[in-house]
């Protein structure tokens, strides 16, 4: 796949974002806000025997105008109350009372070199910088559809993939809000390749069996949140999720966990 090319999908959300944007253009405040806090999240992952984590994690988040640059959970905990776009650095093409479009830029860390006996000896995946296109479609007043497409923009192996989900939020009050949420990643040949298989010289240099992935549907997950402003500038969320590997990802022979659980809890006090 070449690294300077986007898939057809994304091209096709990016030239409709640009166009949309023409045709109603995004109100959004020329500010400079930021956002730093603290977060204790207990996790495992899906590759190799990695016990159940528990870590400390900082949060942070800084707006300039129409962009932003933010970790995973930070851009929406500055937006409690606000707009809501992306992690990565990001900005909205157009947005409506019922859709939104937005494209970002994310860097993927890849995985190093393990001395995980499921992955040892396999060689690492490289990190990578991704671009993302995404669409969120209100259904009701507190039903939503998302879809977004992240691309391999360096051309290190790391593919296509596409995540979907259906959230369903519940408003306590103005400031505090319940979110429940469904989701599923399909990824392309290479994408699923990358991460859940063997190659034939891989396999080779460490005596082990290769193994091989088309494109299909790599897992679904199921998470339930709680977010509240505690006030204008302090930020507070809890959670819980489960994933779920699915086909030809859950019987890789990298794969320790088919299913994995979650928890998290944070706190983030922001300028404004």
């Amino acid at each position: 796949m070449p690294h300077a090319r986007l898939t057809p999908c994304l091209l096709a959300a990016l030239w409709a974002g640009a166009s949309a944007q023409a045709a109603e253009p995004v109100a959004l405040e020329a500010s400079r806000d930021y956002l730093v806090g603290a977060s204790l999240a207990s996790s495992a992952g899906h590759l190799g025997e990695t016990d159940q984590r528990l870590s400390l994690r900082p949060l942070w988040a800084f707006q300039f105008g129409r962009f932003r640059l933010a970790t995973g959970r930070a851009s929406s905990l500055l937006s409690v109350g606000r707009e809501t776009v992306d992690p990565g650095l990001s900005t909205v093409l157009a947005t409506t009372n019922d859709w939104r479009l937005s494209t970002s830029l994310q860097y993927d860390k890849g995985r190093k070199f393990s001395t995980d006996p499921l992955l040892l000896g396999l060689p690492k995946v490289r990190d990578t910088l991704r671009g993302r296109a995404s669409a969120r479609l209100a259904l009701g007043p507190r039903w939503s559809w998302s879809v977004s497409g992240s691309q391999d923009l360096l051309g290190r192996d790391g593919g296509f993939y596409l995540n979907t989900g259906l959230n369903y939020r519940y408003p306590v009050s103005d400031q505090t809000y319940w979110d429940l949420g469904v989701g599923a990643v399909w990824g392309t040949d290479l994408y699923r390749q990358t991460h859940y298989g063997i190659a034939p010289e891989a396999a080779l240099a460490t005596g082990r069996a290769p193994y091989s992935l088309g494109s299909g549907w790599e897992r679904v997950s199921l998470g339930v949140s709680m977010t509240t402003a505690l006030s204008r500038r302090w930020v507070a969320f809890g959670g819980l999720s489960l994933s779920q590997l699915q086909g030809a990802a859950a019987l890789s022979p990298l794969v320790g966990r088919k299913a994995v659980y979650g928890a998290t809890m944070g706190l983030a006090y922001r300028n404004n």
